[in-house]
């Protein structure tokens, strides 16, 4: 619709509620402004589906927008997700609607959206627009609520989910005040806007002008609606669901196929495929050649420059199609049927907006019940080792990736997850293994380049480090944490000039994005600037007080500047903030040896936990030159020597890694 109406004259913009509908995704063609701005940085657990912003803000930008344009027409495309779980409408809304649970907390977001979209009519009519403009109101999807045992949408297809509201409102009073009781489709929208607007429909549209029924109570010709759900096969390995809506029955394909009377059974809980055989084939006829129609000369898919993991979400949650062949049987065997599967499907769902919400005791009990009835469940796998992950039970983790690695050896996400496991065992031969395999597979999986890229980080590698997560970010620029971690690879090869500038661009769209000001503070410290790098470490510390790396920082610095007392203020600080961090430790060691009344056996157990924690040679070599001044200091020489053949072993050995 955007590239008709901008090829006829029409200034678009696009305003989107939800990330699912990012303009990366290629749905901004024909758009010449597409508001998608999303704070990712404030999801600690990044689900595609879940990142949205309130109608409120959609319609603010819409609004400026619109205030800013000039004489020529325009379309504008809002684009409302509220009523979306996790369903958290706001007040007044959340008070009025919370005694019935999840329905009435869906509704309370209906109303709340429904407001913003009285406020933007009247703003309309505030500006002289709506006896010149055309609104068209349409849902995409239903909600379960419980239904047919759905609690979302996403899954099955009966009216719950794809009979959705649709209303036109015109100031033309020829197509006023009517209600059409003939069944239409979303995809009779575009030639409906592009006759209304004087234009000829495009050629090869699948859909119908609606504005015939606007003039004539029905139509001899009926519509047949189309839809299908592919979450089942994609997500599952399960038989997907296709269905043809002709009121008044419907067919749903699947390996156990559905017919109802939707007339006398709206609520789709009677199956009469058995007692109207007849009628059910022949509707099963009809759907056959409308998929065989509309699939004939379509146009190839083009390849997105997405990792697959992100290509696979998109196309789970209904927004891409997917380029991968149905997953393959066993001999002899069918595909599982969608309804013997809802209950393992609603666990899983529900254990990973658990997850998002960071309940991840609770997900690993609900996903443990699910693989002890189908230890088949790949994605249950998946969801429990991340789990196990945040719950620091790693071991466990690694059985499951193992269960799904030993029957897919080539499954990218369980690759990267393992990976991520061997990164925190310190184990970077295996870990690089592991990502380049997975690249082998997925050449663009961002998480495996970022990984590597920062696996490589964290052993001082800068130069290994930096290609993979350039590539992150070139592949994924919107991913603002991959832009910072290019930009510390920058700063610590020193090519600060690309590091500031990536940072700046930061700074400026999310001011307290974590770390941001660290870095900065980092560039201008590397470089000499005392001054700037205090300001930068203090801003961060500002908006994060337990940032330990600005605070490590800063307390290095006040020592430079000869501030003794703010430098062991800072140590203490890191020590509390993170007592599992060796770093603290030995600086405060090494501060506290440089006072007037050093308590040596407190001191030495400072250095002696640092040590414990150490895993570079360079705090290794720190650790033990420290323990061999106490050693003088108690005139042991035998322990100093040891101390210091300890340390010059961990020198040379850091020198060998460089």
């Amino acid at each position: 619709m955007a590239s008709a109406l901008s090829r006829r004259g029409y200034d678009c913009g696009a305003f989107i509620g939800a990330f699912v509908l990012d303009g990366r995704w290629g749905l901004k063609q024909g758009f010449a402004h597409y508001d998608d701005d999303f704070d990712l940085n404030k999801y600690k657990q990044l689900d595609l589906g879940l990142v949205q912003r309130p109608s409120r803000e959609v319609v603010d930008a819409a609004i400026a927008w619109l205030s800013m344009r000039k004489e020529k027409p325009f379309f504008a495309w809002l684009h409302l997700y509220d009523p979306h779980i996790p369903y958290d409408p706001p007040e007044p809304y959340r008070s009025e609607y919370s005694g019935r649970g999840p329905a009435g907390l869906y509704d309370g977001e209906i109303a709340s959206m429904d407001a913003q979209i009285g406020r933007f009519y009247d703003w309309l009519a505030e500006n002289n627009l709506t006896d010149n403009t055309i609104l068209v109101l349409v849902g995409d999807h239903g909600e379960g609520l419980g239904e047919h045992n759905e609690s979302t949408h996403g899954y099955y297809i009966y009216d719950y989910v794809v009979h959705v509201p649709l209303l036109i409102v015109t100031p033309f009073a020829p197509l006023q005040n009517r209600r059409c009781p003939e069944q239409v489709r979303t995809i009779d929208l575009l030639p409906t806007v592009e006759e209304m607007v004087g234009m000829v429909p495009g050629k090869n549209l699948h859909g119908r002008s609606l504005l015939p029924l606007f003039y004539s109570e029905s139509e001899s010709e009926k519509r047949p609606a189309y839809s299908e759900s592919m979450a089942p096969q994609i997500q599952y390995g399960w038989s997907p669901l296709y269905a043809l809506r002709q009121y008044p029955y419907k067919y749903i394909d699947a390996p156990r196929a559905e017919f109802y009377d939707l007339k006398n059974d709206p609520g789709e809980n009677s199956d009469i495929r058995l007692r109207q055989f007849a009628k059910a084939r022949e509707y099963k006829k009809i759907l056959d050649k409308l998929i065989a129609d509309t699939g004939r000369n379509a146009p190839k898919t083009e390849a997105a420059n997405l990792d697959q993991e992100t290509l696979r979400r998109l196309a789970t949650l209904g927004y891409v199609g997917s380029s991968a062949p149905a997953k393959a049987a066993p001999s002899g065997t069918k595909l599982a049927d969608p309804k013997d599967k809802i209950a393992i499907f609603e666990a899983v769902s529900k254990s990973s907006e658990l997850t998002f919400r960071e309940k991840f005791a609770e997900a690993a009990t609900l996903l443990e019940g699910v693989l002890k009835k189908d230890p088949e469940v790949v994605q249950a796998r998946l969801v429990l080792s991340n789990a196990y992950i945040k719950l620091q039970r790693p071991a466990d983790a690694k059985l499951q990736l193992d269960a799904v690695l030993q029957q897919d050896p080539n499954h990218v996400q369980a690759l990267i997850l393992m990976a991520s496991i061997l990164r925190n065992e310190n184990r970077l031969a295996d870990m690089v293994s592991l990502c380049q395999k997975a690249l082998s597979v997925d050449p663009k999986s961002t998480q495996a380049l970022s990984l590597l890229g920062n696996a490589y980080m964290d052993h001082k590698d800068y130069a290994k480090a930096l290609p993979p997560l350039r590539q992150a970010a070139e592949i994924q620029p919107k991913l603002t944490q991959y832009q910072q971690s290019l930009a510390a690879c920058y700063i610590y090869l020193k090519q600060y000039a690309d590091a500031e500038r990536i940072l700046n661009i930061i700074g400026r769209d999310y001011p307290k994005f974590p770390l941001v000001h660290f870095h900065l503070g980092l560039v201008a410290d590397e470089q000499g600037n005392l001054v700037q790098a205090e300001a930068g470490y203090r801003k961060e510390i500002e908006f994060y007080p337990k940032s330990v790396p600005a605070r490590f920082n800063l307390g290095k610095l006040l020592l430079k500047k000869g501030d003794f007392d703010g430098y062991m203020a800072e140590m203490n600080q890191v020590v509390t903030i993170a007592p599992d961090l060796p770093e603290g430790y030995l600086f405060l060691a090494r501060g506290q040896l440089r006072a007037p009344a050093a308590d040596l056996p407190a001191i030495q157990a400072n250095v002696e936990t640092g040590l414990k924690n150490a895993r570079t040679p360079d705090l290794q070599a720190l650790g033990w030159f420290l323990l061999a001044d106490i050693y003088s200091r108690k005139h042991q020489p035998a322990k100093v020597q040891e101390a210091l053949n300890k340390a010059n072993h961990y020198q040379v050995l850091q020198g060998k890694l460089k």
